[in-house]
């Protein structure tokens, strides 16, 4: 009898609280998770066969770098993400980063881990996230990089670094165009003394890829301090143009 009390007192708190699907809003019966099975089977990881090496933007030829890399070389070995900005993926993110649903990155961070599996990327020595401002937690309560980076970390057994720090009152780079992006300076972020990153590798952690320009200044931060290799992952990675 107690275990039919408690499902009925999860299925009567559901009537209550009805809880739908991140992304299309169906109504989800209990115990069923985040997302409903139809937007799930959305769910698949990018080919990694289809994409840049280098900045994991599609391909348009034999070649395993995109042209954008060839003219613009990156301070990174390689860049990977576990989906395209679209869909689920894209509703998971904007959840984790403006819904106050920190408890998505559990989640997510599995999926991170499985495309690193499918990347073949060599096991890092440490994780770092893409640090935010301090006005920016202050209205968010927490860094969704550093939840994802936390929660990969767990699952790869390696531990998360805190090195960078963002200068105080940086502002959202949502609006900005690709130029704008391009032109921002790595004086933004600065490298925290007491952590020694010489000889090691080093992934860093984001929730979303657009032009990949916070990535490229921090990674330009991080190469003071001598790593052996530098790798970025990102839940998303928004298309650009060839």
């Amino acid at each position: 009898m107690k275990g039919i009390g408690g499902y009925l007192k999860k299925s009567y708190l559901h009537l209550i609280y009805p809880t739908k699907c991140l992304h299309c809003h169906v109504l989800l019966p209990p115990e069923t998770l985040v997302v409903c099975e139809a937007c799930a089977s959305l769910l698949e990881l990018i080919d990694p066969d289809e994409r840049c090496r280098v900045c994991f933007n599609p391909l348009s030829s034999q070649e395993w770098r995109c042209q954008t890399c060839l003219q613009y070389p990156s301070a990174f070995d390689r860049m990977g993400a576990a989906f395209d900005y679209a869909g689920p993926a894209a509703s998971l993110v904007k959840r984790l980063k403006y819904g106050q649903q920190p408890y998505l990155a559990k989640g997510m961070a599995a999926f991170l881990v499985a495309q690193w599996d499918r990347l073949r990327w060599p096991l890092p020595d440490v994780l770092v996230p893409v640090p935010i401002s301090w006005t920016h937690w202050l209205e968010r309560g927490y860094n969704q990089s550093a939840l994802l980076a936390e929660e990969m970390g767990k699952l790869l057994e390696r531990p998360v670094w805190h090195v960078l720090k963002r200068r105080s009152g940086d502002y959202s780079q949502a609006a900005l165009t690709l130029e704008q992006r391009q032109l921002l300076g790595h004086q933004r972020f600065t490298l925290k003394k007491k952590y020694d990153l010489q000889d090691k590798t080093v992934f860093m952690i984001d929730d979303v890829m657009t032009t990949g320009s916070t990535l490229q200044r921090c990674a330009e931060v991080l190469s003071v301090g001598g790593p052996k290799a530098l790798y970025a992952m990102t839940f998303c990675r928004t298309l650009l143009k060839d």
